[in-house]
Order: structure tokens, then sequence, then C-alpha cells
């Protein structure tokens, strides 16, 4: 972990990471006991950017062209809201990411391997939520430098899954 990300992270002294509001009403329920919980924002700059689509809209409500400010500051909201946060929490029935509010939660009974990787993001052309060529998901965030939770899973029909978290 950078140290970017431990100082970001809230701890309650005793070395666990605690969960944000979002996380304990909407990832951790019913997933039992908290083992590990990550949460990191995106970079400033991109923040920034997500932040100037709404500036836009409500720029754009001020002036002669104010209809499309009725969805260009809406639109800049929910991406601000879906792209600024990745989460990683699990417990002792789950693996919960998130990406926004976006992201699979994977029972611990489905899980065959799980293991650190280093990865290449043009394999799966970028960073965000993207799924590549052979049909890995990957869940990520600009500067994780390259490496990864590669997850190895059964989904309930039975077919094989990949889910990477950067």
């Amino acid at each position: 972990m950078s140290d970017e990300e431990t100082a970001l992270a809230k701890t309650d002294g005793s070395g666990p990471r605690v969960p944000d509001a979002y996380a304990r009403e909407f990832m951790d329920k019913g997933g039992g006991a908290l083992l590990h919980h990550a949460r990191r924002p995106a970079p400033k700059l991109f923040q920034a950017l997500l932040a100037m689509t709404a500036v836009m809209g409500l720029g754009l409500l001020a002036s002669p062209a104010w209809m499309t400010g009725l969805w260009v500051l809406p639109l800049g909201v929910l991406l601000w809201t879906f792209f600024s946060v990745l989460r990683l929490s699990i417990t002792e029935k789950f693996v919960n990411i998130q990406y926004g509010v976006f992201g699979p939660k994977i029972p611990m009974e489905a899980i065959e391997e799980a293991v650190a990787v280093d990865y290449n993001p043009i394999r799966f052309g970028g960073w965000g939520i993207k799924r590549s060529f052979d049909g890995a998901w990957i869940y990520n965030m600009p500067g994780d430098g390259g490496r990864a939770l590669k997850i190895v899973w059964r989904d309930a029909k039975g077919k094989q899954r990949q889910t990477y978290f950067g």
C-alpha cells in the first residue's frame, strides 16, 4: 500500500481500517465481521475535472443556453458520484468492490484464487471500470502503479470470472 493510501485510510488506533458511512450502509451489511476495508479517492486533478462539469452546468443556467445547464449540472454531479471513489470491503462472507456505485459482491466460497499481480493498464484500455477482451473486469484508479488484486471466482452459474482491483 502506498503512503498516500495509508495517509487517507482512517484507523481506530489499533490498526484495522474503519469504513466510512457509505461502506457501512451499503457494502458491509450481512457480510459478518469486517476483515479489511480500503477507500481510495480519485486523484485531485481527476476530481477537479469532474467538478468542472458541474460548474459548467451552473454557468449555463445563468446564460441564454440555460436549458443545456439543466442536463449538464446533474450529469456533472452523477459523474462525480460514480467515479470519485474506489472502495474494497472484505468481510467474512464477501469481497465487495465498488467504483462509485458499481462493482461486484463476490461470495467468499466462490473465490478460487486471490493474488497480487502486476498488470498493464493498456490491456484494459486505461483506468476506471473496464473489461478486457478475455472477459476479465478491472476496477482501478490512476496511480495504482500497475498493481492489482486479482480474484478468480465462479459466479452462480459456475462460470469462472476474473476481477481485478487496482
